[in-house]
């Protein structure tokens, strides 16, 4: 892809494009003055020098809008000139810049077909000139011929060079349309990329509040009924409490300054992994202590991005059965496999488990983690033991 220049050089080309009009102005200037010294001089002493006056500002005010109006430019051009050719039938230099600037503006302005046919009238015209201002006779054929050869040969440099300036454009044009496409995509990957941010801070949030907030008001729902009973167990318990809110003020503190930062710079707590599992089940053992942990295999050896994932699942899980099946046993598998990673969370409560009302923003996200893996996962009532089970494949690919 070209580059484009950046920074102060590509003011030029704007400034040059908004004020292309004062340059046709002062080209108009410049024709008039030369077609006012050329034969047969701006008088009005006779018929022929009153139209030859008119036909020099007609050809110059049609010179001054070419680029605003080019067919309607180049018309005009050729109307005058045609009458220059029976009033005035003298080859001239004024008539010679004329139709120099209509090929080259035939091909810098216009598109095909008027491209062409602006083109051949004034190469027909420029032969037609010399025809009628010096008619070849016998004896100087050879002379005239070469005449209009050379007229004809700078007709075609003029139409060459407006062919190079309007492909150079061309590409100018292409490139700025590059950039701007280029800038739109980047600007739309940014959005999806803060959407997608977004979307995983809220699914954080989700977790760390959920799991914190339930445990938090089932170790102090626990705490009443011990509280004069055991008053050494009752206090473990608040220390507990204080130890989820600290932490969950932290990692909300964490996300929150993520998202006040415009590049997500900001400084985060280490995010748990699977061989944290431990000390999350430990959260939960104030109000229920039958949450059996089984782990096969490393669990280090788990790439921190599946773990992660692994670690809000297993989360997720533990919170929905605290909050669904208090109480029931609880049973945690964590098998590391070759290039994956399998997590069951069963608990077979009394009662067989009803299918909830609707689908909660947890399974939806514990889904969102495992298919961003390319994994899978399952949750619902387990058709043998009753209760409910969230079983899932967390793949990953090895260096």
């Amino acid at each position: 892809m070209e580059s484009l220049p950046r920074g102060r050089p590509a003011v030029a080309p704007r400034f040059l494009d908004a004020h292309r009009w004062v340059l046709d102005a002062a080209l108009a200037v410049v024709l008039g003055i030369i077609g006012v010294a050329s034969f047969p001089g701006a008088s009005f002493e006779t018929p022929a020098q009153t139209v030859y006056v008119l036909i020099v500002a007609g050809c110059c005010a049609a010179v001054a809008v070419r680029r605003l109006w080019p067919v309607v430019s180049l018309s005009v051009l050729a109307m005058f000139l045609l009458v220059h050719l029976v009033v005035v039938p003298q080859a001239g230099l004024f008539a010679l810049l004329m139709c120099l600037l209509a090929a080259y503006t035939a091909q810098t302005h216009t598109a095909p077909p008027a491209r062409w046919i602006f083109t051949a009238l004034v190469l027909a015209g420029a032969v037609s000139g010399m025809h009628v201002a010096s008619a070849p006779r016998v004896d100087d054929w050879r002379a005239w011929s070469i005449g209009v050869v050379a007229v004809l040969a700078q007709l075609v440099v003029a139409g060459l060079i407006g062919v190079v300036r309007r492909q150079a454009r061309a590409r100018y044009e292409a490139a700025i349309e590059r950039a701007a496409v280029l800038e739109a995509q980047q600007e739309v990957e940014r959005r999806l990329a803060a959407a997608d941010e977004r979307a995983t801070i809220a699914r954080e949030m989700h977790d760390i509040l959920g799991h914190s907030l339930n445990a938090i008001a089932m170790q102090a729902e626990g705490t009443r009924h011990v509280l004069r009973a055991d008053p050494d167990r009752a206090d473990a318990a608040l220390a507990g409490i204080g130890r989820l809110s600290r932490g969950a003020v932290d990692e909300v503190r964490g996300l929150i300054d993520v998202l006040r930062t415009e590049d997500g710079a900001a400084l985060r707590r280490p995010a748990p992994l699977l061989t944290d599992l431990p000390a999350l089940i430990g959260t939960f053992r104030g109000s229920n202590e039958r949450i059996r942990l089984q782990a096969s295999g490393d669990l280090g050896e788990v790439p921190a991005h599946v773990a992660r994932a692994g670690y809000r699942i297993v989360q997720e899980a533990l919170t929905n059965a605290a909050k669904h099946a208090p109480g029931a046993p609880v049973t945690v598998r964590v098998a590391v496999m070759d290039g994956a990673v399998d997590l069951m969370i069963a608990n077979p409560a009394t009662r067989p488990a009803a299918p909830p009302a609707r689908r909660g923003h947890g399974l939806v996200g514990m889904g969102e983690r495992a298919r961003c893996l390319g994994g899978t996962i399952h949750a619902g009532p387990d058709p043998t033991a009753g209760g409910w089970t969230v079983a899932a494949t967390l793949p990953w690919s090895r260096p």
